[in-house]
Order: structure tokens, then C-alpha cells, then sequence
């Protein structure tokens, strides 16, 4: 029983001098609680985790902006139409890569003497693609991949689909090239 009371009395006066410790910082501060000294321990964990969140959202920032796709074209910026180059700058059995707004773009000119136009953008991993004169092939070099140089559709390799066709024309000796 003594302990016991021994026990309750030493609590109270524990509570009692930390209320009173509390009230005289209250006091000295002017009302304001004092923050207690950061342990190293807690300092070390604070910055573990703050590098670490840090390196997370550093590394999730590009995956999605990889995964999320980008804007559609600005109206002001849409093109309508490109002139390529003169129609005897490009004999039968060539092609040529040009700039079709913000998108590369292809013309080929078989050896029947048609042309055609496609976006230049590989359907497997958007890679650039170009006319191989030494395989009568529009050959994307990144992967392996092949189309037609007619009809745009994928021959060879892991393109999924076809070419995106154009319009193309040949205006006053001008090679024209247009949305489809």
C-alpha cells in the first residue's frame, strides 16, 4: 500500500513539474511552444525519406509523360499542303524524306512512274523511316522493318500496321504533297 501511494505521489509531482516547465517556456517564449532538439536518428530518417520521395516523383515524372499522349495540333499550326521538290528531282525508283508540318514524311516514285506519300513514322516504335533504293523497301532502321513502297502496308519486320497515306500531285512539274 505504501508503494502504492509512493508511486501516485511521485506521478503527480512528475506532472506537476512538467506543467510548470511548459508554463515557464510558455512564458519565456511569449506563448509559443518550443519545438524539443531533432535526434540524429529522426534527422537521418527525415532525409532518407525526403531523397528518397524525391528520386521517386524524379523517376515517375518521364514515364508519365511517356505514357500520357501529347496534344493534338495547334489549328494555327496545321499544314495543309507541302511542295517536295521538282518532279525530275526525283527519278523513278527514289524516295524522299521532307517535313510535312511537324511530322517527317515520305514520297516515293516507283518504277511504274506513280507517286506516293506517307508520314515517315514507324507504327512499331515511331521511329523515322526512309526509301532504300537497293531493296525497292521503305526500311526503318531501328527494328528491322519494312513496307511497300506503293501502298504503304507493313511487309516485313514488327511494324503492327501501315503507313499513314498522303495525298500527293504533281503541279506544274511541282511534286505536291496534302492531307489525305
Amino acid at each position: 500500500m505504501e508503494s502504492e501511494e509512493k508511486d501516485t505521489k511521485q506521478n503527480s509531482e512528475e506532472s506537476n513539474i512538467k506543467k510548470e516547465s511548459v508554463s515557464e517556456s510558455e512564458s519565456d517564449s511569449g506563448g509559443k511552444l518550443e519545438l524539443a532538439p531533432l535526434s540524429r536518428g529522426a534527422f537521418m530518417q527525415t532525409c532518407f525519406y525526403g531523397f528518397a520521395g524525391a528520386w521517386g516523383l524524379m523517376t515517375l515524372y518521364p514515364v508519365c509523360r511517356y505514357l500520357t499522349p501529347a496534344g493534338g495540333e495547334d489549328e494555327k499550326t496545321v499544314v495543309e499542303s507541302v511542295t517536295v521538290c521538282k518532279a525530275d528531282e526525283l527519278p523513278p525508283g527514289s524516295g524522299k524524306n521532307f517535313k510535312f508540318g511537324h511530322k517527317p514524311a515520305l514520297v516515293t516514285h516507283t518504277e511504274d512512274g506513280q507517286l506516293h506519300a506517307f508520314i515517315a513514322i514507324c507504327t512499331h516504335l515511331g521511329c523515322t523511316v526512309q526509301f532504300n533504293n537497293e531493296k525497292d523497301l521503305i526500311w526503318c532502321a531501328c527494328h528491322g522493318g519494312a513496307y511497300d513502297p506503293s501502298s504503304g502496308k507493313n511487309v516485313q519486320g514488327p511494324p503492327p500496321k501501315p503507313l499513314a497515306p498522303l495525298k500527293v500531285a504533281n503541279v506544274d512539274g511541282n511534286i505536291v504533297v496534302s492531307r489525305a
